[in-house]
């Protein structure tokens, strides 16, 4: 009965700072996925393909013909097709788009992090509102730029992740969300649990701490020496997409990295802190 108590209970110590280390672990990657910008990367990233720069080109170019429509100017004078296109073309590769995506970040970063929340599948999409840079083009062109309706063009959908690579990155952003509300509860629960069943008390805080903070460590030494490169080869999806993959691996390891150094720094010094207690109070009870 008294080994069976002792197994449990540093079964309770090892998988409740699992748990704990666990826990600590997704708050750094949430948080460095949710107030980084990673997402504004990754979406700047997107819109720079040949494939991605074609769609925007006739989308925008068919939103900013219908826009000048509803204004009142006529669309059907030869070459204004021509010239709009050209111009859509140009705010899409110039380097005031990309600029534009991070002068968009709140939005962006909502409509990311909305479709990783969602239960559905498929791709992840965002929309971009270029108006303010279409005008200013279509301001410049000579003759009639002054005399062109200021429009508001309807926002471009830009995909950032193809579908593969999207529902990768849910499944994993749902586990972190989850480890985030609940292991944390469930390694003090666990705590509790092995506190009840212990036969020594005194040691079992400073057992936890050491547990932590050796777990906190291996966490800490694998984030270090992880290659993002080699985690995208192992995930779904092609081009952009692993690249989209090493983006959030990099942005999320480094923010674990730093947390779990400190925690096991933090958890080791408790750690010797209650052994030195809990043998001083052996000694004291000796006397």
């Amino acid at each position: 009965m008294s080994a069976l108590r002792t197994f449990a209970s540093a079964l309770c110590i090892a998988l409740g700072a699992l748990l704990i280390a666990t826990w600590a672990a997704s708050m750094a990657a949430l948080d460095a996925l949710e107030n980084g910008t990673v997402i504004e990367d990754t979406t700047a990233r997107a819109i720079t393909t040949d494939v991605a720069r074609e769609t925007l080109v006739d989308q925008g170019t068919t939103a900013v013909l219908d826009a000048l429509e509803d204004a009142g100017f006529n669309t059907d004078i030869p070459g204004v097709e021509g010239i709009t296109s050209g111009i859509i073309d140009a705010v899409v590769t110039s380097d005031a788009f990309i600029t534009l995506v991070h002068t968009q970040t709140a939005s962006v970063r909502t409509q990311v992090v909305d479709a990783l929340n969602s239960p559905g599948e498929g791709p992840v999409v965002v929309t971009l509102d270029f108006s303010d840079e279409v005008n200013a083009r279509l301001g410049q062109i000579p003759i009639i730029g002054d005399s062109l309706p200021t429009i508001v063009v309807p926002g471009l959908p830009v995909q950032v992740m193809d579908e593969q690579t999207a529902d990768t990155v849910r499944t994993t952003w749902h586990w972190l969300q989850i480890a985030k509300t609940w292991f944390g509860w469930a390694g003090l629960a666990l705590i509790g649990l092995g506190i009840l069943v212990s036969r020594r008390k005194r040691w079992f805080f400073a057992k936890v701490a050491t547990a932590v903070a050796v777990i906190s460590a291996v966490v800490w030494l694998v984030m270090v020496r992880l290659e993002p490169q080699a985690i995208a080869n192992l995930l779904p999806g092609a081009g952009v997409a692993d690249a989209i993959v090493i983006d959030l691996v990099y942005q999320a390891k480094n923010s674990i990295a730093t947390t779990m150094g400190w925690v096991a720094l933090g958890a080791m010094i408790v750690a010797l802190v209650l052994f030195t207690l809990a043998a001083r109070g052996g000694h004291g009870g000796k006397k």
